[in-house]
Parts: structure tokens; sequence; C-alpha cells
């Protein structure tokens, strides 16, 4: 397939930074991201949640974070994880759970939190799925409403990019398992019911620091890795590669090209031993960015 290299948006994805300024264990890796998107001028970069390091409440590794996605040299947008502002309410295994309070901060901090971007004969989305299914936060039917009424101006034929930080799912989409590794089948039915009729040709997600690219019913799959580390012993099951870097996205009118990068360059941080030699990450010797 031959794409037509004059209408091709070339979209960068990075996601799961894990930045912080006095536990700056990963910032190696992030300067040379930066100097990557600096040399290849991408059209627009996509960051996909959890960019603070661990805890969704250290307002400071949200700042630091914030200033250095301000370094970035081209356009960009940001979506939150659930390091950033907190778990999701039903499958989230983290004991800080997404509130108002939480998704106030970021908002505060890094602006909108879902967002719309049109790339050449794309349209780009980012939902904060952290608020699905969450029970009674106002922001969730808030940004259900905007969702709607955005798609509404979206031609049927025009191809769609959804961009979320969890995986809608892990096996397959009707699972009914509820695990904190993906979205649950009723937040993943809300998010995509929206899309009915229309061209959603692309799901990117990052969260799981995994590499893996799948088609499925006319849509394809990505998960970005970290740029940070792997996580989890290799003994661990892993539905993608493990391994560190970020995606290369070119959109055309044909298609979609994508590949891993980084990964022969950035260092595979283990997050994993840090955590099994300290007890948990915030417990870690302080390291302070440069």
């Amino acid at each position: 397939m031959t794409l037509a290299a004059s209408k091709d948006r070339r979209i960068l994805q990075v996601s799961d930074l894990h930045l912080s300024a006095t536990r700056a264990y990963y910032q190696d890796n992030w300067e040379m991201v930066l100097e990557w998107i600096e040399a290849k001028q991408p059209d627009f970069v996509v960051v996909s949640g959890d960019v603070a390091l661990s805890d969704p409440d250290l307002w400071e590794d949200l700042a630091f974070a914030r200033r250095q996605l301000e370094r970035i040299t081209v356009p960009w947008r940001a979506i939150p994880g659930n390091h950033d502002i907190g778990d999701n309410v039903v499958s989230g295994s983290m004991s800080k759970r997404v509130n108002a309070d939480r998704r106030q901060r970021w908002l505060d901090i890094f602006g909108l939190d879902y967002w719309r971007e049109d790339q050449g004969s794309w349209t780009l989305i980012g939902v904060n799925t952290q608020i699905l299914n969450s029970q009674g936060l106002a922001a969730e039917g808030e940004q259900a409403q905007w969702l709607v009424k955005t798609l509404q101006d979206v031609p049927d034929d025009r191809p769609i990019g959804l961009f979320v930080h969890k995986p809608l799912f892990m096996d397959h989409p009707s699972e009914t398992v509820v695990q904190a590794s993906c979205l649950e089948l009723e937040a993943r039915e809300a998010l995509i019911a929206p899309f009915a009729g229309k061209s959603l040709r692309l799901v990117a997600c990052g969260h799981k620091h995994q590499y893996r690219s799948f088609g499925l019913d006319g849509v394809i799959h990505l998960w970005a890795p970290s740029t940070g580390a792997v996580n989890h012993p290799p003994d661990v099951k892993m539905w993608g590669l493990r391994e560190v870097g970020f995606l290369d996205i070119r959109l055309g009118d044909q298609g979609i090209r994508q590949r891993l990068v980084g990964s022969d360059f950035l260092f595979r941080h283990e997050s994993y031993v840090r955590i099994l030699e300290h007890g948990s990450i915030l417990k870690s010797p302080a390291q302070a960015a440069p």
C-alpha cells in the first residue's frame, strides 16, 4: 500500500512518561525523546497519560511533568492516566481513585482532559477514560455529551483516531472480566457507542508499558509502550512486547502506518527491580532532575 506522502500526517504517541522532579528515574529517556522530536518535527504529539511518576496527589510531580511537556516544540495534546488523576472507580487497583478534585487539578495544570484535533484528512479525539463508569462524577456526563456533539460534526466517511489511556479490552471486546488493565464492559460500551456509523479506524492507548498492534473489524488497535520503563518480571503474562519506546504513526488518505521507535536507544529501565528493592516507587531514594 502506497500512501500519498503529501497528505500524510506524522503523529507521535508518547505514553507513561512517569516524570518527577525528586525521583527523576526516567528523565534520561525523556531527554532523548525530546531530542528525537526536535530532529524529526512530527506534525502532532499525543501524550496518552501517566505523565506523573506515581501519586496523583503529588502536585509537584504534575507541575514538573507539565513543564516537561512544554518543552515539546510541535503542537501537542495530553490525556490523563490513573497516576495523574486516580484510578477508575469500578475496575481500578490503586487505592487513590479518580474524583472531582483530582480531575480539577489536571485541568488547572494541563488544561483539557478531552479534545478534538483535525490532522489532514483525519480527526483525532482524546478522551479521559479514567472518569468512565465513575458512578456519580458530573464530568463523565459532560464528556459523553461533548463526544456525541463532536462526532455529529465529523463526516461519516472521515477517518477517526481515538486516543485513550487504558486499553479497551485485553483479549476481545465482549469480555466481561473486570480488571485494572483495561476498561470494564460498561465503560467500554459507553465509550464506543457514539462512534456507530462513523469511520473509527484507530484506537491507540498506553498504560500497559507494552507495544502491541493488531486489527479487528476494520479498526487498528495500538498500544504505546512507556518512554520510561517496563513493568513486571519477565514471567508475568504479557499481551504485547515488553519494551520501552514510543510510536511513530503515519495517517493518510489510504490508511495507517506505524512503527515502534526508541527501543534501540532508550534505556530499558526495569521498574519492578526498584519496587522489589525498596517496597514501592515512592520509597525509592530521591534522584533530582538535572
